[in-house]
């Protein structure tokens, strides 16, 4: 079976004056997987997020995205493309209406205004948002904040959706619903999602491939069971009772 390249990150370095963030990173995502992107606090992750998705140039190496170089491109060419990310600290209109907020999403890909309408309600149902349309996106709580976040990025119907963390923060219950959406929609729309999170047991429950980094380096990749049984992530990150 030949699998499909999504994103493909060659070489990838990214440097801030003396700092290097990120040295030579190589990986790729595949069609229809959700891949897990981890490491200690510092290791790059939020660094190669940005690079891939238009926030900072790169220093050296080529990202590919749908067989396209958007190395160069800015965040509303490669969010054109059908590659959007979401922040680690939510990133919506706060004086808004959910309804609102997701609204706005829209108009990046779509024309008309009955389109746009029915995007709306299909996200919201999607996220379990629909009972919060009208309430002001700044007074739900967080968990429903994080949703709505998602939501927006959703929105858009991406091919593949880059999701920065977006496990801070929830409980255990709002954590399992998280991941069935996470699940639903990769399974519905047939997109991949690119995941940063530090809940390593939600990673290990929902991600088909993990890559590793450990300060800007690749560390290694592999299945959930190959990473949790690798030594040098072992010593690096998940530590002795992993």
């Amino acid at each position: 079976m030949t699998t499909e390249i999504l994103l493909k990150v060659e070489k990838l370095t990214r440097r801030f004056g003396g700092l290097t963030a990120v040295s030579n990173l190589s990986f790729d995502v595949q069609k229809g997987e959700i891949l897990g992107l981890i490491g200690p606090n510092g290791a790059g992750k939020s660094t190669t997020f940005n690079c891939v998705s238009g926030f900072y140039p790169a220093s050296e190496g080529r990202i590919e995205f749908l067989g396209e170089d958007i190395s160069k491109m800015n965040t509303a060419q490669v969010c054109h493309k059908g590659l959007v990310r979401t922040f680690q600290h939510d990133s919506l209109l706060t004086d808004m209406t959910v309804y609102d907020n997701i609204l706005i999403a829209t108009f990046s890909t779509i024309s008309v205004k009955s389109e746009r309408v029915r995007r709306v309600h299909e996200t919201a149902e999607i996220l379990n948002l629909s009972d919060h349309l009208q309430d002001i996106a700044g007074n739900l709580p967080h968990g429903l904040q994080r949703r709505v976040s998602i939501a927006i990025a959703f929105a858009t119907r991406p091919k593949l959706l880059c999701l920065d963390e977006p496990l801070t923060g929830l409980n255990q219950t709002e954590v399992g619903g998280a991941l069935a959406t996470f699940r639903r929609i990769r399974d519905e729309f047939k997109l991949s999602i690119l995941l940063v999170e530090h809940n390593m047991k939600a990673v290990m429950e929902i991600c088909d491939r993990i890559v590793v980094l450990d300060h800007g380096i690749f560390l290694a990749a592999g299945s959930p069971l190959e990473i949790k049984q690798n030594p040098a992530v072992i010593s690096a990150y998940l530590g002795k009772r992993a």
